[in-house]
């Protein structure tokens, strides 16, 4: 799959002058937003997209060699463009966390709020030389993943600070069938973990309101990430932290809706 393409995605809703964009992460993909969408289309323009390593495994192509985070990002701005949106409320969850980021940091003028759910921007954790023990073990643990990886080794991946809480039984979540099916997935995740980027990067965002949110039971880099971006952005940045690990805001879906609707219809800039 080349690195210069758009995302595949799904619009639904009304014409809004500031759509929702909703960036899945690096496994589930953009089925995890399907009942968000759902619910928020009826009075919003929702877009959600599907990532280009999500995209690969379902289809089952190999990603370029050129493969990055930033291929992401940039496919995301070509989808946008390709859609004639000018500007968004852009949510990312984990992996898709980064790559929203990564967007609003090259093109904050198109971003109208930016909602971060423990994204997995472990180049900050890097930059501000936190978790270094935490990075290293999981950067590790994918190098030396089975191609494929197995299903053993998927569920080592979700037990190490990823979406379920520790005393959960993995097979038993919601979406347990999406990551089984989705396991070829986790090859190309290490590139997220890889990115760097400048920490004084982060000053771009300064006036732009960004909605934190973590899981009460999250612990390690997930959470950390989200508490170095609250005491690092701006005065509009605000935390929401809900039941649940890093999956929260699928579990506690409704609470997470309501949050989100009240930070995007309260906005006055």
């Amino acid at each position: 799959m080349a690195t210069n393409s758009t995302l595949p995605f799904e619009v639904s809703g009304p014409k809004s002058e500031y759509p929702l964009v909703f960036v899945p992460d690096g496994l589930s993909g953009w089925v995890s937003w399907k009942l968000h969408a759902e619910q928020l289309s009826r009075i919003h323009q929702v877009i959600r997209v599907q990532l280009l390593n999500v995209a690969a495994t379902e289809t089952n192509q190999s990603l370029s060699k050129k493969y990055s985070l930033r291929s992401e990002s940039r496919a995301l701005g070509k989808t946008l463009d390709k859609l004639s949106i000018q500007k968004v409320h852009l949510v990312g969850w984990s992996e898709g966390g980064e790559v929203a980021l990564d967007y609003a940091l090259n093109f904050p003028d198109k971003v109208r709020t930016l909602t971060l759910i423990e994204p997995g921007a472990y180049w900050v954790a890097k930059g501000y030389a936190q978790f270094d023990e935490d990075y290293g073990v999981l950067l590790q643990f994918l190098k030396e993943l089975h191609n494929p990886p197995t299903e053993e080794e998927l569920i080592q991946f979700l037990s190490m600070g990823g979406p379920i809480s520790r005393d959960t039984d993995i097979r038993s979540h919601p979406l347990w069938s999406i990551w089984s099916s989705h396991k070829s997935a986790l090859s190309s995740i290490h590139t997220f973990i890889e990115h760097t980027d400048d920490v004084k990067r982060l000053k771009l965002l300064l006036n732009l309101p960004v909605l934190l949110v973590k899981g009460k039971d999250s612990v390690g880099i997930n959470a950390g990430i989200v508490n170095i971006l609250l005491n690092t952005l701006g005065p509009w940045t605000v935390v929401l932290i809900l039941p649940d690990a890093h999956a929260c805001h699928i579990v506690a879906k409704d609470q997470f809706l309501l949050v989100l609707r009240k930070f995007i219809s309260t906005l006055k800039r």
